[in-house]
């Protein structure tokens, strides 16, 4: 007779047995392999269609004999770099295998069951799953019926409840941001004890929005705590590498980061491919002109299609929809012709129902070209 298997339940916390799973990933080689026909065409993932510098492909192959070393846990020469680009300490700097380790690291040290993150919604949807693991309870400020977000709106919720103020700029799935004065608002509202997290995986991409602030100089200035979560996968186009880093307000607060952290956690070839990144800024510069031409165009083809998209500062643009259903059935409909976009849920409308929110990825140019002719047929 066999003997019964342990509940798996059972051996974690309530918080975590609770969690909802994870939408599982596209399998892309997969699906290639199942329609050979179709030329696949991602702009599901916000990656960088050029792809990383040259000068990163040789760090790589010349590096390749050390794989079987341990990195430098310092991860000594990247930080020199991003301190002298970033006018910080090298003191102030935090790294991990993605921006999404240190935010997940953020959660499991800063917040305690009860506590309280203030945030946008729609924004980055692990926030929601992190929080919860950690028995925190996330309270979203959804956006105007005009696609902007209300500073002041948002400042009605602030009081010494909240434990942690989570802002996506440019957000995650929408796009937008807060101007400096909307910022500078938000941030004389906030208790001193309250931890603000920046999320600027996008914020490269902001280059050429002429309001767009300084949220790091604002925050220093008012005195307040932060870190800014920061990412080589977008405008570096290092996904595959998984190299993320925090700008921390202070030495110490980055030091018990530090300690409570792995102590090898990004990779020799990950660490060499980041630093010669760092190293070829016209790589760089070629790419964000690239996305703010495509950015720009990309919006008024969808205006002209009818179609309304939020203003967006990220390396993507974002169509608002009736409902969640309509955004994931385009979602459905482009992926059968090989475009991968991603359908979200966007405002809540009710209890248990949402709008939705279509977040497409800015590629190269054909492939906008394609994925604009297959969207006028599906809307």
């Amino acid at each position: 007779m066999a003997k019964a298997i342990t509940d798996p339940n059972t051996l974690v916390r309530d918080e975590i047995a609770k969690l909802p799973n994870f939408r599982v990933g596209v399998r892309y080689e997969e699906f290639k392999k199942n329609n050979p026909e179709l030329d696949l065409i991602r702009l599901g993932s916000n990656e960088n269609p050029y792809g990383p510098s040259p000068r990163v492909l040789d760090a790589i192959t010349s590096n390749l004999d050390k794989i079987h070393l341990y990195p430098d846990n310092t991860c000594s020469d990247l930080a020199r770099e991003f301190a002298s680009l970033l006018n910080v300490k090298v003191s102030q700097l935090v790294f991990d295998c993605g921006a999404e380790s240190i935010m997940l690291s953020l959660m499991n040290v800063c917040l305690r069951p009860g506590d309280k993150v203030l945030c946008l919604s729609p924004t980055f949807p692990v926030l929601n799953i992190w929080a919860a693991a950690a028995g925190a309870t996330v309270i979203g400020i959804p956006h105007e019926d005009d696609l902007s977000f209300s500073a002041e709106r948002f400042c009605l919720s602030i009081d010494q409840s909240i434990r942690m103020i989570y802002l996506c700029m440019p957000n995650n799935p929408t796009g937008s941001y807060f101007s400096k004065s909307e910022l500078s608002l938000i941030i004389e509202s906030v208790d001193p004890n309250t931890l603000f997290v920046l999320d600027e995986a996008y914020v490269e991409f902001s280059g050429n929005k002429l309001d767009y602030p300084d949220a790091i100089a604002l925050l220093t200035e008012a005195g307040k705590p932060f870190i800014s979560l920061r990412t080589m996968s977008k405008a570096y186009a290092l996904a595959g590498m998984r190299v993320g880093y925090g700008i921390c307000y202070h030495e110490d607060f980055a030091a018990l980061l530090k300690r409570s952290n792995t102590v090898f956690n990004v990779g020799v070839l990950t660490l060499k491919a980041a630093v010669a990144a760092l190293s070829d800024k016209v790589h760089l510069d070629n790419y964000l002109e690239a996305i703010y031409s495509e950015r720009r165009r990309l919006e008024d083809e969808i205006a002209r299609m009818g179609l309304r998209a939020f203003e967006s500062g990220g390396n993507f643009i974002c169509l608002s929809l009736p409902s969640f259903e309509k955004a994931l059935k385009i979602e459905q409909d482009m992926q059968q012709t090989g475009i991968f976009i991603k359908g979200q849920r966007g405002r809540s409308i009710a209890s248990s129902d949402f709008e939705g929110v279509l977040r497409i990825t800015i590629g190269k140019p054909a492939e906008n070209n394609q994925m604009l002719k297959i969207l006028k047929t599906l809307v």
